[in-house]
This record gives structure tokens, C-alpha cells and sequence, in this order.
């Protein structure tokens, strides 16, 4: 794919974002939204560490990891080897003073993690850092290549700004809904659990689940915020992507209520503030009856007296003209005393 045309650079960055031309997608890999930035950057263990150097004008000046940006180019024949530029960002430039800030290059060895000044070729300098700082960036760095690799290793990449875009192609994708264990199920930027962004979904959000494409446990996926329509598109685990049949069914079996028998009910009112009470096959906002049947205010129901199930109470409602009976469940909140 194209991003690994551009691997080196990304590598200096530790981010995967740039710009195209539809904004409103924002996805792990051609967008420059923060909201799908990696999480982990590892240029501010990179500064703790080229700070704690005693680089010369680092040494002289002693300026502080924040104060610190860097630049870095990989060696084409050294392959172990990263060039790096280091910039005191807090120093403003000038035309009296156009270097202002500039404290030179570094060379970092990825393999061995020592840094060196190869401004005297003929006697390179070994610098010093500090070895808790160095651990840092080379466990942060570790991370960040296990991400890379994963992207690599894909053999059916669907990341690759494709035209149409996959999501927009009748058949390519299916609606799915979210179930984690977490409050946050974040989004990742390769197919591995190290790799998270910052942008994330929550329980019951509707996605569209690529139906190719896909990587040892993790789906390409698109969610559009119901609100303002925003789209991210990135990385889930599959353990967490589910159809509404499967969602429903779990929340049905972890339900208590739904196979009361009638000595179980108990008569309430529903009382709605004027809205219709909808009926629901299970326990659950995604789950609402597909005929669209309803309640009204003022209508006697039997509901079950067991405990209501996340907010939900099962009920058993007999129509008084056709004597019809429509079981399920419906919000609690509708439901008072007589």
C-alpha cells in the first residue's frame, strides 16, 4: 500500500497521518485528524532522551525534553542507523541569527541504542545518556515496529485509499454494532493491540464491518457519528464487532424476566410524557421490535416483577378490541404504578 512507500518518514514522526482530499473521513492512515493520532508517540521519549545526552550544546545549555524537536533520516547503507537533526524550538529564529535553535546532528544506532557525534568522522564521539531514558524509547520504538510489521504482513490490505472507497461499495461491508468489555473500545492504526489511536466507539455503536480484508482477529471498520456525521474508519478487534442477532440473543439470555410465567406480572400504567413506548425483542437500545409496535399512555400492561434489565422490563400486553398479545420488552421509565 502507499503508506509503506512512505515508511521511513513515518517512522520519524510515529504518526500516520496525512492529508486527502475528503476531510470528512478521518481514518488511521490518510488522515490528519488528532482524533486518530496514535496514542503512543514515541518523540517524547526520543527528547527525554536525547536531552539526558551530553550532546554539546545540550550539555552547555541544558534545555528541557519539551524544548527539544527532532528530525531524523534514515541512513540508506547503514541500515541500523538514524540520522537526527535536534531543534530548540523555545529559541526563535532571526535574520541576525537564522541558525538560532540548530544543535546539530546525532546519529542514534536502532540495534545497539547508543548515540553518537559523527561531526569529527575521523573521531566519532560516544555520547552518554541515561539508561532509564534510553530503555524507554527503545521499549516505545519496539512497539512502534511491531505495528509497522503487522501493516506488512498484511496480504489483503483494505487501507489503501481506494476509489470508491470500499464502505460506498454495494456488498463490500455489513451494519455491525459494538459489545466490549471496555467503556472505550479504541480504534487502531495496525492490526495489533499495541497500535491504538485515540479515536474509539462505545457499546451499541453501529459500524460498518469491511467483509474483506480482514486480519487475524481485528476487521477494517467504519463508524459515522450519529451527530455530526463525522466518519472514522480504522482497525477493531473482532471479538467486539457483532451482528444486532447476536448482541439481542446475549442480552435475552442474561435477561431474568423473559419466560415469566403470568403469576410472575404484575399490572402498570404506562405513563411516557405523550411518546409512544416501543416494544423490544431484548434487553437493549439496538434491539427495538421491527414491526414498530408500540404502547400509549394510559394503557394497562402486565410486566413481569422481576428486577428490570438494563432498564428494560419485560411486559405482556393483550389488546382490548382484537385481544392480540404482544410480548417484549420496553423501557422502565414509561411504566408507574396504577
Amino acid at each position: 500500500m502507499k503508506l509503506r512507500s512512505i515508511m521511513g518518514i513515518l517512522l520519524i514522526s510515529h504518526s500516520l497521518l496525512i492529508s486527502i482530499s475528503y476531510a470528512k473521513t478521518a481514518t488511521v492512515t490518510w488522515s490528519d485528524n488528532a482524533a486518530v493520532a496514535p496514542v503512543r508517540d514515541c518523540r517524547i521519549p526520543l527528547r527525554k532522551l536525547l536531552a539526558s545526552s551530553n550532546q554539546s550544546m545540550i550539555a552547555a545549555e541544558h534545555p528541557k525534553a519539551t524544548d527539544l524537536d527532532v528530525l531524523m533520516e534514515k541512513h540508506d547503507d547503514r541500515k541500523e542507523m538514524w540520522f537526527i537533526q535536534i531543534i530548540n524550538v523555545r529559541q526563535a529564529h532571526a535574520d541576525s541569527a537564522p541558525g538560532a535553535g540548530h544543535y546539530g546532528w546525532v546519529v542514534y544506532n536502532e540495534k545497539t541504542g547508543e548515540l553518537w557525534d559523527e561531526r569529527d568522522q575521523e573521531h566519532p564521539q560516544k555520547l552518554t545518556t541515561d539508561p532509564a531514558a534510553l530503555e524507554n524509547y527503545r521499549m516505545c520504538k519496539m512497539q512502534d515496529d511491531r505495528c509497522f510489521q503487522a501493516n506488512q504482513n498484511m496480504t489483503d490490505d483494505p487501507t489503501g485509499g481506494f476509489y470508491p472507497n470500499a464502505f460506498e461499495v454495494e456488498g463490500d461491508s455489513s451494519v455491525r454494532y459494538i459489545a466490549s468489555q471496555e467503556k472505550r473500545q479504541h480504534l487502531y492504526w495496525a492490526p495489533n493491540k499495541e497500535c491504538t489511536v485515540n479515536a474509539f466507539v462505545v457499546n451499541n455503536d453501529k459500524i460498518l464491518a469491511l467483509s474483506w480484508g480482514q486480519q487475524p482477529g481485528f476487521i477494517w471498520s467504519r463508524y459515522v457519528h450519529p451527530v455530526t456525521k463525522k466518519i472514522i474508519e480504522g482497525w477493531l478487534p473482532e471479538e467486539v464487532v457483532k451482528t444486532k442477532e447476536q448482541i439481542c440473543n446475549t442480552a435475552n439470555q442474561q435477561a431474568t424476566g423473559e419466560n415469566a410465567a403470568p403469576i410472575n406480572f404484575v399490572t402498570r400504567t404506562v405513563s411516557n410524557q405523550h411518546q409512544r413506548l416501543y416494544f423490544y425483542d431484548a434487553p437493549n437500545e439496538i434491539c427495538q421490535n421491527s414491526t414498530n409496535a408500540f404502547l400509549i399512555d394510559g394503557d394497562k400492561v402486565p410486566v413481569s416483577d422481576k428486577p428490570p434489565q438494563a432498564g428494560f422490563t419485560f411486559v405482556r400486553y393483550t389488546h382490548p378490541s382484537t385481544q392480540n398479545v404482544t410480548s417484549g420488552w420496553v423501557h422502565t421509565r414509561g411504566l408507574v404504578q396504577p
